[in-house]
């Protein structure tokens, strides 16, 4: 969405990301602006997570919305890669060979309507987070490569992480003689991060 007022209904929803209501003033106004399909998709999420959050998950109803879903994210699916590509741009980048592709979409999770969580490598979450957070309600990331960092590049990074409800530290390999710092990074982010979720994920 290239709408000059577009920024501020982000920034509305990155401020209360457990407020249905401005994610469906968003969806109003995409479709009023011309984006009918993004519209679509974030009701269809927000509805769908009220149905699952209503013990509704198995209903009729939910089935329904996850056919529609699909639509949106299946891997026929084009809207979502290009909305990634507009949300996460330092994530997600078009393919240089000129296809309709984006390059690092998987990377993102949707839920009502919007990137929640996030899948890359460390150094590049520490680089860019902050930037895409401003833009997107990001609640959790899944860090890879946490090994390969110093403790001065996290402590340099902390405002990528600050706030979010729960940070995964992946392992890649566990026979890997540095692999024994990552419990010990987890304890250490906890101890700066409070009221976030430090685990790590031992492969």
């Amino acid at each position: 969405m290239k709408h000059p007022d577009w920024p501020a209904f982000l920034a509305a929803i990155v401020a209360e990301p457990d407020d249905d209501t401005r994610r469906l003033v968003a969806a109003d106004f995409l479709e009023e602006h011309g984006e009918p399909d993004r519209a679509a998709f974030i009701r269809v999420q927000v509805e769908l997570a009220r149905l699952e959050g209503s013990e509704l998950g198995r209903s009729a109803a939910a089935v329904e919305l996850r056919k529609k879903e699909r639509a949106f994210l299946g891997p026929k699916a084009v809207y979502s890669h290009l909305w990634a590509a507009e949300e996460c741009p330092e994530l997600v980048r078009a393919d240089p060979r000129g296809r309709l592709h984006f390059e690092g979409a998987d990377r993102l999770t949707w839920r009502r309507g919007f990137v929640d969580e996030v899948r890359c490598p460390a150094a590049e979450w520490l680089r860019h987070g902050a930037a895409v957070r401003a833009r997107n309600p990001v609640c959790s990331v899944v860090l890879r490569e946490c090994e390969r960092l110093s403790r001065d590049a996290w402590y340099a990074g902390l405002d990528a992480l600050r706030g979010l409800r729960a940070i995964d530290l992946e392992l890649d390999r566990t026979d890997d003689p540095s692999a024994t710092a990552v419990p010990e990074l987890a304890a250490w982010l906890g101890r700066w991060l409070p009221g976030t979720e430090v685990v790590w994920l031992p492969f």
